[in-house]
């Protein structure tokens, strides 16, 4: 069975790229949740609502999150920079963010298999859905065919786009 490397024009925006999956945004979120789990805690201000608590054991565990978090960083920094207005030569960057999301999806994964482990594998309800949450990510970073056409993809800019749509129609 041949496997399917292009889309149709359903699949693009109006620049004429592939459009953002909504599982890719996700995945993001789930990747950078250390980040938006401290800034949720900097911006709720009330002692009685302990977030980072919650989710990470100490100081210590949350630095090292924060630490696997921040390489998904380039990627989205790079993510939003993907427009006509930016600069062609972050398409070749773009090209391999994919793997700086792999590397931050199994590092997280082995971090919280080790946190686990530490507690002698005891249930944690919010390890337990970290650890499913970031699994569903890597296999989707891993196994999806639109997200090797989407990384593949960059706006062109935008005389490039008048001059390719007057071609076109002459």
């Amino acid at each position: 069975m041949k496997s399917v490397t292009r889309y149709g024009p359903e699949y693009w925006d109006k620049y004429g790229v592939y459009r953002t999956p909504i599982a890719f945004n996700l995945a993001l979120v789930v990747l950078l949740r250390p980040l938006l789990i401290w800034v949720f805690s900097a911006l709720a201000r009330r002692p009685d609502l302990d977030l980072m608590s919650l989710f990470f054991e100490s100081k210590f565990h949350f630095f090292v999150a924060t630490g696997i978090a921040c390489i998904a960083l380039i990627p989205t920094v790079v993510f939003s920079l993907r427009r006509p207005t930016s600069s062609p030569k972050l398409a070749a960057v773009w090209r391999y963010m994919r793997l700086p999301l792999i590397l931050t999806a199994v590092l997280d994964l082995a971090w919280l298999i080790l946190q686990a482990g530490k507690t002698h594998y005891s249930f944690s309800p919010y390890i337990a859905v970290q650890i499913v949450l970031v699994s569903w990510v890597l296999l989707y970073l891993i196994k999806s065919r639109y997200l090797s056409c989407f990384f593949g993809d960059w706006p062109l800019p935008v005389e490039e786009q008048k001059t390719e749509v007057n071609k076109r129609e002459n």
